[in-house]
């Protein structure tokens, strides 16, 4: 036991390392970083025809304390890789031959739709502050930012783009255990939209149907997308007796 805590706590020793030379990479090339994330709003102001488009911010040391937390975010995400590795040399010798076979696959495959969800927020939202640009125009609001909130806003809009298409992921693994099947995917479609839509209403940042509904979508077709490759899981998968023994033909 003592021996499993020792190397429990180096372990996240060097998680806590990877995060800090993540959190330092991000505070060395901090202009790039903040020039990629004020990239979606200028490019959506760009979209609505407004020219004179800035931010603001209203705290003299506003933007340290900003760059500061945005480092240490983007630490988080660049030793995301790091910190599965230790956890998975941390609980690799614990587990069935079965079992590391599921994770080798599952962990690359969660670690790849969530960077694909979080990229294709990245390239929807400069259409999505374009409409709301030009909606603040038609009430006559001229459209300035202040940095701060706006951050915070699309970095969570990126994490819950993210989370969300982890999805397919999800049901495609609960169907290759048979906890779901197709005919009941198919069959609880209206009530996974009514789901959906619940859960991008308190998802985003906002209230507004509109954000909620640039989530919602790409989450129905992934759910679509769940029931296909439950099906095709399911064809791949041993038929089984009433005893719940694997047939042998």
């Amino acid at each position: 036991f003592w021996e499993h805590l020792e190397e429990l706590r180096w372990r996240l020793v060097r998680m806590i390392m990877y995060v800090a030379v993540g959190a330092a990479a991000c505070w060395v090339f901090r202009e790039q970083l903040l020039t990629l994330l004020r990239y979606p709003a200028e490019a959506g102001a760009r979209m609505a025809g407004i020219e004179d488009f800035s931010f603001r911010i209203f705290e003299a040391a506003g933007g340290i304390i900003l760059m500061m937390q945005i480092s240490l975010v983007g630490g988080l995400i660049i030793a995301s890789v790091g910190i599965i590795m230790e956890l998975w040399l941390f609980v690799e010798p614990a587990l069935e031959p079965h079992e590391k076979r599921y994770v080798i696959v599952v962990v690359p495959l969660a670690i790849v739709l969530f960077f694909g969800g979080v990229i294709f927020c990245y390239v929807i939202a400069p259409k999505a502050f374009a409409f709301f640009f030009r909606f603040n125009e038609q009430l006559g609001v001229e459209a300035e930012l202040t940095l701060q909130p706006y951050l915070y806003f699309l970095m969570r809009l990126l994490l819950v783009f993210g989370l969300a298409f982890e999805l397919p992921l999800v049901l495609t693994f609960l169907a290759a255990i048979g906890v779901v099947t197709r005919a009941r995917l198919l069959a609880a479609w209206r009530y996974a939209v009514v789901v959906i839509m619940i859960f991008s209403a308190i998802a985003t940042p906002t209230t507004d149907p509109a954000t909620m509904s640039f989530l919602a979508a790409p989450m129905i077709l992934l759910y679509l997308l769940s029931v296909l490759l439950a099906g095709l899981v399911e064809d791949r998968r041993p038929p089984t007796g009433l005893d719940g023994t694997v047939s042998s033909q």
